[in-house]
C-alpha cells in the first residue's frame, strides 16, 4: 500500500459529555467523498463515541480538527445512537412510519453502505434505489446519499 494511501489512525481519546460520563472516542473509517472539489476529493471521517456497550456514530469531513473540544461537543450533539444489535452496516430494517409523521433519519452505518452501493449501480437500480430509499427516510438525513446518485447518473450518462 502505497504512503499516499495509508492513513494515520489515532488513538482513541477520552470525552466528557454534559451528563459527567465519560466516553472513549476514534476515528473507526475513512471514506473518499467524490463531489466537485478544487483540491479533489474530500475525505469523510466516522467517529465513534463509545461507553459501556452504548455506541454513537457521527461522521466529520476534513482533517484531524475533530479531537479539538468544541468540534467533539458538536459530533457528540450530532452522533446517532447505534443499538447493540444493528452494529454492522446495514443490520437494520428500517422502522415504520405513522402516516401524519416525518420519516426516520436514516442510520449513518446504513447512508455510507448505501453510497458504496450506489457507485456500482446501473440506471434502473438506480431509479428504483432512489424512490424506495427516499419514500422510507428522512430526505434531510440522506443529502450525502443524493450527492452520490446524482454523481453516479453524471458518470453513467458521460
Amino acid at each position: 500500500m502505497s504512503a499516499a494511501r495509508v492513513r494515520r489512525r489515532h488513538e482513541p481519546i477520552q470525552y466528557r459529555d454534559g451528563q459527567d460520563r465519560v466516553w472513549s472516542v476514534s476515528e473507526v473509517a475513512a471514506l473518499k467523498v467524490v463531489s466537485p472539489a478544487i483540491d479533489g476529493p474530500n475525505l469523510a471521517l466516522v467517529i465513534r463515541f463509545e461507553r459501556e456497550g452504548d455506541e454513537r456514530l457521527a461522521r466529520w469531513i476534513g482533517g484531524d480538527d475533530w479531537q479539538q473540544p468544541p468540534a467533539l461537543d458538536r459530533l457528540f450533539t450530532e452522533a446517532e445512537p447505534v443499538a447493540p444489535d444493528s452494529a454492522q452496516l446495514g443490520a437494520s430494517p428500517a422502522p415504520a412510519t405513522l402516516n401524519d409523521q416525518r420519516p426516520p433519519e436514516a442510520p449513518i452505518a446504513r447512508r455510507l453502505q448505501w453510497i458504496r452501493e450506489v457507485a456500482e449501480m446501473g440506471p434502473d437500480a438506480l431509479d428504483l434505489f432512489e424512490q424506495q430509499t427516499f419514500q422510507q427516510w428522512d430526505r434531510a438525513s440522506l443529502v450525502a446519499v443524493r450527492r452520490a446518485i446524482d454523481a453516479r447518473r453524471r458518470e453513467l450518462s458521460g
